[in-house]
């Protein structure tokens, strides 16, 4: 088993200028594969919402948000018919979308104008927005302290929001940081080049940990209690990590096929990722998390880069798009997913 590496001696956290003690790597980043059309019909229900879907939240009241772009907006729909309920329009194209509690509100970093908005599911008003939020602001996500940790994909390192104001900036640290799972009051941020995950304090605004996670990560989302789960897109795989803050090996999940989209059903103790290559969803159990296992993979829409689930009965919603125009969201509902 690995163990993350304290990054300036034994006690105490770095200062938010400290180096970490890695090699960075500056590399083209890790992709989703470009998919072809699917051999296999996708299961469940398909519905177009919008052009381009991708980053994508189901909140407890069965209220979905969707992100599509050209034209850019965040469409509200309901999660187990599709029926669309808003659509709201945005500064730029998000590609990622988070939810601050289990019922929102959805946070939504804006990659072409800086931004990251907060918008309220039951009306799809805007509650807090704020400016400057680095180059490119890729994820995003809530601390149990309630700060915001956002990736600063176009630049480097991190930034910390509260209340729609951008409370502090740190520096590479990850050279491209990708996705952002928050864990208790750490958030552990993936880059995309091959550096691994980078641990931040929600409220200490510090850099806590680094740790080499497999080979090129994308996704992270938080798990139950101290874990989270990070996707290998370059190396195949699925790591699960226990965030303490120092970073230590779980798991890792076989996931062949370029996997990206990540999502967790806490219920059923079940988490889903997206196989890009495959045009497949892999459905993984993992109640006993040092001994997960793959259930299935189900057949989906073309382009398959990001999941969501409905947490109330389980239904399992996938995003698809290709560049020929066809975009779609696949409602799979729990009659077609694996029992137990």
């Amino acid at each position: 088993m690995r163990s993350g590496r304290r990054l300036a001696g034994r006690s105490e956290a770095p200062s938010p200028s400290a180096t970490p003690r890695v090699a960075i790597k500056h590399a083209p980043p890790a992709e989703p594969a470009t998919a072809g059309p699917p051999t296999t019909a996708p299961i469940g229900k398909v519905v177009a919402l919008g052009n381009a879907p991708e980053g994508i939240v189901v909140a407890t009241s069965g209220i979905a948000a969707v992100a599509v772009r050209d034209p850019n907006a965040v469409v509200l729909f309901d999660a187990t018919t599709g029926a669309p309920r808003q659509r709201i329009a945005t500064p730029s194209a998000a590609r990622h979308l988070s939810l601050a509690t289990p019922d929102g509100p959805v946070l939504i970093p804006l990659e072409g104008s800086d931004e990251l908005l907060e918008m309220n599911l039951a009306d799809g008003r805007i509650t807090a927005t704020a400016t400057g939020v680095g180059r490119q602001p890729h994820d995003a996500a809530q601390t149990s302290s309630g700060t915001v940790v956002v990736s600063n994909e176009g630049g480097g390192g991190v930034l910390f929001v509260r209340d729609g104001r951008v409370l502090a900036a740190l520096p590479a640290g990850p050279p491209q940081p990708g996705g952002v799972a928050a864990v208790g009051d750490y958030a552990a941020v993936a880059d995309v080049q091959g550096n691994g995950v980078w641990v931040y304090g929600g409220s200490s605004r510090r850099l806590l940990a680094q740790a080499p996670v497999g080979t090129k990560l994308t996704h992270a989302i938080s798990l139950t209690g101290d874990l989270a789960a990070f996707a290998d897109t370059d190396g195949g795989a699925v790591y699960l990590e226990r965030i303490d803050p120092q970073v230590s090996q779980v798991a890792r999940i076989d996931a062949p096929g370029k996997p990206y989209g990540l999502a967790y059903d806490a219920a059923r103790r079940r988490l889903y990722i997206t196989l890009t290559e495959r045009n497949a969803l892999r459905v993984v159990d993992v109640t006993g998390p040092g001994t997960s296992r793959m259930l299935t993979d189900l057949p989906t829409v073309r382009q398959p880069n990001s999941v969501a689930v409905e947490p109330n009965s389980g239904t399992v919603l996938v995003t698809g798009s290709d560049a020929g125009g066809s975009s779609s969201v696949q409602i799979i509902g729990p009659e077609l997913l694996p029992p137990g």
